[in-house]
C-alpha cells in the first residue's frame, strides 16, 4: 500500500584493519519511500544527528515485511528501524520478529490512544475514501450507497485490488451501517452479502495496486468515480486539481515504528525512534506535509490542524478504522476469497 518502492539495498561500512569496529553500518531507518520520506529525511533523520552525531541512513520498502523476517530468520539483520502497518507489527511482535519498546527511553504517554504498543510506536495515519474530478463530474456519491448506484452515477469505479478495506466497503454500499461493518463481516452470511455486492458492480469495476493508479485514472476520465488515499487526493487538490474528497466514506489505520530483532544498532533505534516521534521535529514535518501524526500534542495542535484542513487527523471521526484484530483473524482466508473472487 501507499507508495509502492521495491528498494532493498543495504548500506554497510568497512572497518579499517586496526580501527576500532563501534558498529559495522550505519543506524538505517525504513519506511515507505516518496516524497514524504524526502521531508522525512530532513525534518526527522538529519535532525536526529544533528543533536546525537549518531549517522542515520534511509531506504524505502513496499511495507512486505517477508524480507524483515528472513533477515531475523537467517540472523543477518540489515534494517535498524522500520515503519510497519498495523497487523504486520501484532503479527510481528508475537513472532519475534521486532523487539519490545524500551520504554525508558520512548516517551509512553505522548501518544494518542492505542499508540504504544508493545513493540510499535505510533507514526502516522493513513486512510482512503470516495473522490471524483469535478470538473468532469459536478455531482458524485456522497456515500458508498450511491457509489454502487450507477443509474443515478454512471462511470467506471477503482477499488484497491485486495479484500482488506474492499469487503468492508462493499458491506456499505449494500447499505451496512459503518458501526456494524466488522461484525457483520464476521459472519459467512455476511461473507456473501460482501461479495454480491461487488458482482453487482463488477462490470463498472476496475481495481488498483498502486497508489497512484487511480488519481491517474480519475485525471484521464476513464474512472469517474475512485476510492484512493486521501494524503494523495489532498495534495492534488493543493496543487489545484477539482478534487472533491468524500470525508464520509473515510477508512483509516495507523502505522507504527518499530526495531527489528536482533539489530545491532537497536538503542540507538529506540533513541531515534524518541526523536522522530517528538513534537518539535514532527511538528516541522507538518510544515512540509500534511501527516496524521499519532503524537498527541502534534496531533491536536490548532495551528497544525488549521495549516492542514485536509488532514486525515480533522475528519477522522467521520471514518471507520480498519480492525486490525479482525483482519488478522479472517485476513487469510478473506484473501485467498476474494483472489478466486477476481479470477472468475
Amino acid at each position: 500500500m501507499k507508495r509502492l518502492l521495491a528498494s532493498l539495498a543495504v548500506l554497510a561500512s568497512l572497518a579499517l584493519p586496526g580501527a576500532a569496529p563501534a558498529s559495522a553500518r550505519d543506524l538505517t531507518v525504513v519506511a515507505g519511500g516518496g516524497t514524504l520520506q524526502e521531508h522525512m529525511r530532513r525534518t526527522l533523520f538529519q535532525t536526529f544527528t544533528a543533536s546525537t552525531g549518531i549517522p542515520v541512513v534511509d531506504t524505502a520498502y513496499d511495507y512486505n515485511v517477508g524480507p524483515i523476517r528472513a533477515m531475523v530468520q537467517a540472523g543477518n539483520v540489515t534494517w535498524d528501524v522500520v515503519m510497519v502497518e498495523a497487523p504486520d507489527l501484532v503479527r510481528g511482535c508475537e513472532d519475534g520478529i521486532f523487539e519490545r519498546i524500551d520504554w525508558s527511553v520512548v516517551t509512553r504517554g505522548k501518544f494518542m490512544p492505542g499508540g504504544a504498543t508493545t513493540c510499535g510506536a505510533g507514526a502516522i495515519g493513513w486512510g482512503v475514501s470516495v473522490f471524483y474530478d469535478e470538473a468532469r463530474h459536478p455531482q458524485g456519491p456522497a456515500n458508498f450507497v450511491e457509489f454502487w448506484d450507477t443509474q443515478r452515477f454512471p462511470g467506471r469505479r477503482a477499488l484497491r485490488r485486495g479484500a482488506r478495506m474492499t469487503l468492508e466497503i462493499a458491506l456499505m454500499g449494500d447499505g451496512v451501517p459503518a458501526a456494524q461493518v466488522y461484525d457483520v463481516l464476521a459472519t459467512p452470511e455476511g461473507q456473501r452479502r460482501a461479495f454480491a455486492a461487488l458482482d453487482r458492480l463488477r462490470p463498472n469495476l476496475t481495481f488498483w495496486t498502486g497508489g497512484q493508479q487511480p488519481l491517474e485514472g480519475v485525471n484521464s476520465g476513464e474512472i469517474a468515480y475512485a476510492v484512493g488515499f486521501v494524503g494523495r487526493v489532498a495534495n492534488g487538490i493543493r496543487a489545484g486539481q477539482k478534487y472533491n474528497l468524500r470525508w464520509p466514506t473515510l477508512l483509516y489505520a495507523f502505522d507504527s515504528w518499530a526495531v527489528v530483532r536482533g539489530a545491532e544498532n537497536a538503542a540507538a533505534g529506540m533513541r531515534l525512534i524518541e526523536h522522530i516521534t517528538s513534537p518539535e521535529p514532527l511538528l516541522e514535518l507538518t510544515r512540509a506535509w500534511p501527516i496524521n501524526p499519532v503524537t498527541q500534542a502534534v496531533a491536536e495542535n490548532p495551528d497544525v490542524r488549521a495549516r492542514n484542513p485536509l488532514m486525515m487527523t480533522n475528519h477522522q471521526s467521520e471514518g471507520l478504522e480498519i480492525n486490525t484484530e479482525f483482519w488478522l483473524e479472517n485476513g487469510p482466508d478473506l484473501e485467498q476469497r476474494f483472489a478466486a473472487w477476481l479470477n472468475r
